[in-house]
């Protein structure tokens, strides 16, 4: 059962990112930053339910959804200052 509440996280994560790259209205930067914060959100339930069951404490959780946050905005970082623009 817990193994669910992190998959569910994992692909309504995805589903966000997918509709915030597919969102026109939004810059390149601001689709970016919907992909991170929204990793925030779903991942926080997600690893809500390993802590629920007693496979994380809380600390851990808090600690691995900051650290994923902060790894996953970097790697957006570089990918965007590694990309070169077309003229």
């Amino acid at each position: 059962m817990e193994v669910q509440g992190f998959l569910l996280g994992l692909i309504g994560w995805a589903a966000t990112a997918v509709l915030a790259l597919g969102a026109r209205r939004l810059s390149p930067i601001e689709q970016r930053a919907v992909i991170v914060c929204s990793w925030l959100v779903w991942m926080i339930p997600g690893f809500g339910a390993f802590v629920r069951m007693g496979v994380l404490t809380i600390d851990t959780a808090a600690l691995l959804v900051g650290l994923s946050t902060i790894i996953l905005a970097a790697l957006l970082l570089i990918g965007a200052r590694g990309r070169t623009r077309a003229r």
